[in-house]
Formats: C-alpha cells, structure tokens, sequence
C-alpha cells in the first residue's frame, strides 16, 4: 500500500502534468492562430498587389473608360473610377487633375445656384486635387456687399450676406464676419451692420467642424455728401 507521503506526490505530479498539458495546448493554438493570421494577412497582400499590378497593366484601358464616363457626364460612375487612380497613386495620370475639378466644380455649382455667376467663377478654389466625396473643405462665398462697392452713412444699415459649403451640407448660419478696423461684426448667413468710416476689408469665415474656409471683400464707406444732407432718407 502506498504511503500518504507517496500518494500526495503522485497527486502533484498528475496536476502539474494536466497544467503543463492544458499550457502547451494553449500556446500551441495561440501560435497556430497567430500563423494562421499571419498567412491570412500575408494572402490578402498579395491579393492587392496583384489586383494593384492588373490596375496599373491596363491603366490605359481604365482611363480610357473614365474618360467615355466623363465625355458622357455619368460623373457619379466617374468618381468610381477616380478613386481607385487614387488608391493606386495614380492621381496625376495624364489629365487625370483637370477632371477632377471638373466634377468637383460641377457639383459646386449644383450648391451655389443663387451665388451669382461671377462669384463662383472668381473666387471658387478649383486648383484642389481632391477627392470629389471625401473632400472635408469648407467653401466660403459672400453675395453681397460687392468688391469695391461704396457707401454712405445714410446707406446704414449694410446687409452682409454670406454661405459657407461643403460636401457635407450648408454651414452658413456659422458665419462669423470681421472687418480690419471694426473687428467682429456678428454671426449669421446674413447680418446688418453700421462701420466707421473709411476702407474696410470685410471677411466672412466659415467651417464645417472639420476645415476653415474664408473670403474677403473690401468696401468703402464714406460721409454724406451736401447733396444727400439736404434729402435726407424718410
């Protein structure tokens, strides 16, 4: 018969087995697991380059898709298309620029309808090359005052008048104008103001919680002439 002293011994021994088996088989699927994700992530590389190389030996062909696509206006087709020249780092082929502020001018002025013409055709930014859906700027344009416009005291109030855009919806009610001699005039797409007299550059700025955008405007604002005194406004 075995002793108490021997028994407990086997005990241990059988419990430290069961603990080094059930460490081993642990470890052991720790390291098959890790090498399983390290084939699998080895496996889906070598998937992109190879959908990347096939890319890249018939970029030709896709351009030329691209551009049936854009002759034909189908630009959300396009865009497709455009972002995959992108992925790929190919985002200056051929006249590959020009297009993209195509479509991104397109969709702009899709936006900006009550901007007057002359507006958007000055001062829209279409010298980015960006994504047209994954751009996160913020376009600023002010209606009114007009560039170079005069007023006179009697003019007051002024109205300001502003929108700020981006590809993720209109932002203009967060429109903060400022001018360089009278500071912060208020908030708002469209506000009313009185400035003192002389030259003012009136700024408009705008965000979309994510970029900033501006545009300045400059006016002047003079005295009442003899003429106006003696009609003053009713």
């Amino acid at each position: 018969m075995l002793s108490q002293k021997t028994w407990y011994s086997i005990q241990v021994i059988v419990i430290l087995t069961v603990f080094f088996l059930v460490l081993f088989s642990l470890v052991f699927k720790l390291i098959v697991e890790q090498r399983s994700v390290s084939l699998q992530k080895r496996a889906e590389q070598m998937e992109t380059e190879r959908i990347k190389k096939a890319f890249i030996d018939n970029i030709d062909d896709q351009y030329n898709q691209l551009l049936k696509l854009y002759a034909a206006k189908e630009y959300e087709k396009a865009i497709e298309i455009i972002k995959v020249f992108n992925k790929y780092e190919k985002s200056d082929y051929e006249n590959l620029p020009e297009i993209k502020k195509t479509i991104r001018l397109f969709y702009l002025k899709k936006k900006l309808a009550f901007v007057p013409e002359i507006h958007l055709n000055d001062y829209i930014k279409v010298s980015k090359d960006i994504d047209i859906e994954e751009d996160e700027s913020t376009e600023v344009f002010i209606r009114t005052p007009r560039y170079g416009q005069y007023f006179y005291i009697s003019d007051f109030p002024i109205v300001l008048e502003g929108i700020a855009l981006s590809v993720a919806g209109d932002f203009s009610d967060g429109i903060v104008w400022t001018s360089n001699r009278d500071g912060e005039l208020g908030k708002g797409t469209k506000i009313r103001v009185r400035l003192s007299l002389g030259e003012h550059q009136i700024t408009a700025t705008g965000t979309n919680g994510i970029q900033t955008g501006s545009m300045t405007t400059q006016i002047f604002i003079e005295k009442d002439p003899d003429f106006l005194k003696a009609y003053p406004k009713k």
